[in-house]
């Protein structure tokens, strides 16, 4: 998941906007292909001493960090506002979730479903190879759970797709 270098322009795309891009292509191929087609993918992350493994906890890491910048930003928002988070109406609620997305929530959360999808698909040097990587960097898995958490969450209740998406979410937290 090497990004293209500054001189080289893909349609226009900045790098973070490809990888955003290639993070939700990636996540869909993930959700949507199964027998061999998945295990081919699988071994894509396992190639080259576990290299795309490494950038993606690189990514993750990155947009981790923007992510808990712009959540203290808002918490301080709402200091200044003199309210609590239980307090928020709807119209500052979604204003301030639409403001952690634009910041790269989405796309952390894209990545984060790509780090829950390889590590419970039963390669053990992958989950290993992640808590290796995290644990150099002082970090671990439960920003990963708590964050996929939160989305599994704040998908619609109303649509089969949606429920069976969710449980999907919830086994794979569960399972790391």
């Amino acid at each position: 998941m090497k990004t293209p270098g500054k001189k080289v322009k893909r349609g226009g795309f900045s790098e973070l906007e490809w990888v955003e891009h290639v993070s939700s292509i990636i996540s869909h191929l993930l959700r949507n292909s199964s027998g061999s087609q998945l295990q081919r993918l699988m071994n894509k992350f396992v190639e080259d001493d576990h290299l795309k493994v490494d950038r993606l906890i690189e990514l993750h890491l990155f947009y981790l960090t923007r992510a808990t910048m712009v959540d203290r930003e808002i918490e301080e928002e709402m200091e200044n506002m003199g309210i609590e988070k239980e307090e928020l109406d709807d119209e500052k609620a979604e204003e301030f979730y639409m403001k952690r997305l634009d910041a790269g929530l989405f796309t952390l959360q894209r990545l984060n479903y790509i780090i829950l999808s390889i590590c419970t698909a039963g390669i053990s040097s992958i989950l290993e190879r992640v808590r290796q990587l995290l644990t150099l960097k002082g970090e671990n898995l439960e920003p990963v759970k708590r964050i996929m958490a939160e989305y599994a969450d704040s998908l619609g209740d109303d649509s089969n797709k949606a429920n069976e998406e969710k449980q999907n979410i919830n086994h794979m937290i569960n399972q790391l």
